[in-house]
């Protein structure tokens, strides 16, 4: 249910936080200290930061254990937990994409965190990342892949929001008037940005890197066979089009999709949750009421990458203080504030929380329930890329996702000037290559 300003009557105050989850039978690692909690987070927004530090000190003083704060930010945080893991010091809890926390999984380095998901209300099965039978991951929150479009420009054009490919075009020819205005914005770098963005519409054209092989209970590369790799062709070119009505963007990434958006030299732009909107609010506040979300249009289906960001608990570690802790963090009267750092795009994983009172009351999404709504109405159709391709988790995305190999195919096609088809191909062949490397 959605609660708009009008009718909105806040509830009764959550009373104070709930115990800590019950004792479970764990590994500690030797010398590992019961009574600290090394926690690496992804997310170092300063309102998520002053969530972490009144959440942390309400721990200590419930448990006695301390919890150690690290902010490596987003670019260094997988680097950052490798280094602690090969130092022999793995942290306790790291907060990071599921995507990037299923490499851990397939090292052994994460515990089953099956019963901490039972003593915090559980989550969507399309949420879960299962591995050797065994849950990995603690879902907290998502972030969809979507357009965000001026309204107030399309509407002077009579151009409504996109809803196919041959949409998207009319309306970027439509808005594009460089160097002023570009219609949309197709980053065209080997970025995570432009990644992201081949990887969604991948989806949209059902386009699969991979495809499972039920006999060899593996999976295998077809992106360059039969209609996979005719798909692919089609949807680069569509991208390689559509880019004529962008800037270059041949460097950009996260931070360009939003400032060049919000600075006003394109009329639409994409991004992965509304970090886009608050920007947009906090930098030019008079275009942010203009500021729609659309969905990406399919070609044959309505996916989307979908991000899922959650605790994920090391094994050698202290695992029992670790799993207190996300247990009374996911408790915690003040968790609600922690998803109200970034209103709207630290997306609760929890379609209930989303629809109550106590994530509603918040000014940002009061005024824009707009967009609430649309989350809503999108929120079935996300799909984690481990799952794209098959049923059984797909243990080598790592071997694309995390080179941003689709952005060099991007770059490559827009910026260089390579052929579809020799792309694809030699997209296909460095992970084939890699394969071999690993395995």
């Amino acid at each position: 249910m959605f609660i708009d300003r009008r009718s909105f009557v806040k509830g009764a105050a959550v009373a104070g936080a709930a115990a800590v989850a019950p004792q479970v039978l764990v590994r500690t690692a030797r010398g590992a200290d019961k009574n600290k909690v090394v926690f690496v987070s992804e997310e170092s927004n300063p309102k998520a930061i002053a969530v972490y530090d009144k959440i942390n000190a309400d721990f200590k003083k419930e448990t006695g254990i301390e919890v150690v704060m690290e902010y490596p930010g987003f670019a260094n945080i997988a680097k950052r937990v490798a280094t602690l893991i090969a130092a022999g010091t793995p942290p306790e809890i790291v907060w990071y994409g599921a995507g990037q926390a299923m490499n851990l999984a397939i090292e052994g380095q994460l515990a089953d965190v099956g019963d901490v998901l039972k003593a915090t209300g559980g989550t969507a099965e399309n949420l879960r990342m299962i591995y050797k039978g065994a849950d990995r991951s603690i879902p907290t929150s998502q972030q969809f892949t979507y357009g965000w479009y001026r309204k107030d420009l399309f509407d002077a054009k009579k151009v409504a929001a996109p809803k196919s490919w041959d949409d998207y075009l009319k309306a970027a020819k439509a808005l594009n008037e460089p160097p002023g205005m570009y219609g949309c914005i197709v980053p065209s770098a080997e970025t995570g940005a432009s990644t992201l963005l081949l990887e969604t519409m991948f989806m949209k054209n059902d386009v699969h890197w991979f495809k499972w092989n039920a006999g060899k209970k593996d999976y295998e590369v077809v992106l360059d066979q039969g209609d996979q790799k005719k798909r692919a062709i089609e949807t680069l070119d569509f991208l390689n089009e559509l880019h004529k009505f962008s800037p270059e963007a041949s460097t950009y990434n996260w931070g360009e999709l939003m400032s060049t958006y919000f600075s006003e030299k394109a009329a639409s732009s994409y991004y992965v949750g509304s970090r886009l909107l608050d920007q947009t609010i906090a930098n030019n506040p008079k275009i942010a009421d203009a500021t729609m979300p659309f969905e990406l249009p399919k070609k044959i289906t309505e996916a989307y990458y979908l991000s899922i960001q959650g605790f994920h608990i090391l094994e050698k570690s202290n695992v029992d203080g670790a799993k207190k802790y996300v247990t009374f963090f996911l408790k915690h009267p003040d968790v609600i504030s922690w998803y109200h750092a970034v209103p709207l795009h630290i997306i609760p994983a929890s379609r209930d929380m989303l629809h109550s009172a106590k994530y509603q009351d918040n000014p940002v999404i009061q005024k824009r329930m707009d967009v609430l709504k649309f989350l809503d109405s999108v929120w079935t159709k996300g799909v984690p890329l481990y799952y794209w391709d098959g049923r059984e988790l797909n243990p080598y995305i790592g071997l694309y996702h995390n080179e941003n190999l689709a952005g060099w195919m991007l770059a490559m096609r827009n910026i260089k000037g390579m052929k579809s088809d020799q792309i694809v191909d030699e997209a296909a062949a460095q992970v084939r290559k890699k394969m071999k490397r690993v395995g």
